[in-house]
C-alpha cells in the first residue's frame, strides 16, 4: 500500500482524547521535516490515558492534530490534500449513483484485503467488544439481524481492525467460524490498522455506529 506522492494520512485513532492523529506517509529530508515539527509531536504510550489500550494503531512516533494537518501540507506543497481526499468522498455521497459505485467498489476492496491478507485467530465477540476503540455496523445489519445469525462488524482495537461477518444462521457451517458469539458464532479476519483500511471501512459503513444490544 505504499504511495510515492507526499501526503498526510491517519496513523491511528485515539477513543479518549485526540481522535484521529495524522502523519506523513513517508520519510522526507530533515532540513524539510523543521519546517512543520512545530505542528508535530512525538507521542509515547504515557502520553495516551490508560496508556494505548483504547487506542487503534500506531501511535508512537511524530503525529499530528487533525487541526493542523493543512499547515503541514500547505508549508511542505502537498497537494493531495486531507480536505481534498474528504471533499471526493462528500461529492460523491452526494449523487445516489456515484454513492452507491463508490460503496461497492469500497466492499469490494475491503473483503479482498481482509480475506486476502488477513488473519483468522481464535476469538470472542464479546472480548473484542470490551477493548474495542470504535464499531461499525454497516446499515444496522448486526443490530438488526444477529438473532438471526446475519449481519457484519467491523471493530477497532489496539490490536488490529476486525471484519465480523456473523456466519451462525439455519444453514451457516458452523466450522468456518473462529470468533465465538452468543448466536453461535462468526467468521472474524483481522487486519493491522492502516490508513487505506481505515478510510474503506469509512466509506462503506458510512461510519455507521453499533447502537443495538451490548455485544458482552
Amino acid at each position: 500500500m505504499e504511495d510515492s506522492e507526499l501526503k498526510m494520512e491517519t496513523k491511528c485513532y485515539d477513543a479518549n482524547e485526540y481522535g484521529y492523529l495524522y502523519g506523513l506517509n513517508k520519510k522526507i529530508p530533515d532540513e524539510e521535516f523543521e519546517k512543520v515539527k512545530p505542528y508535530f509531536r512525538k507521542f509515547k504510550r504515557m502520553d495516551f490515558v490508560e496508556g494505548n489500550v483504547q487506542v487503534t494503531g500506531r501511535p508512537e512516533g511524530w503525529r499530528c492534530l487533525e487541526k493542523d494537518v493543512a499547515k503541514v501540507e500547505e508549508i511542505l506543497g502537498i497537494t493531495n490534500t486531507l480536505e481534498k481526499r474528504q471533499n471526493k468522498i462528500k461529492e460523491a455521497f452526494a449523487d445516489p449513483i456515484k454513492k452507491a459505485n463508490l460503496k461497492d467498489k469500497s466492499y469490494e476492496w475491503l473483503t479482498m484485503l481482509f480475506q486476502k491478507t488477513g488473519t483468522r485467530p481464535q476469538q470472542d465477540l464479546s472480548r473484542l467488544a470490551v477493548h474495542s476503540t470504535k464499531i461499525y455496523d454497516p446499515l444496522d445489519s448486526f443490530k438488526n439481524g444477529a438473532k438471526d445469525g446475519e449481519g457484519e462488524l467491523f471493530i477497532y482495537t489496539p490490536h488490529g481492525m476486525w471484519y465480523i461477518i456473523n456466519n451462525s444462521g439455519e444453514y451457516s457451517d458452523l466450522s468456518l467460524n473462529n470468533v465465538k458469539t452468543p448466536q453461535g458464532g462468526a467468521i472474524g479476519h483481522r487486519l493491522m490498522y492502516d490508513d487505506l483500511i481505515d478510510r474503506l471501512i469509512r466509506i462503506y459503513t458510512e461510519e455507521n455506529e453499533y447502537s443495538g444490544e451490548k455485544l458482552y
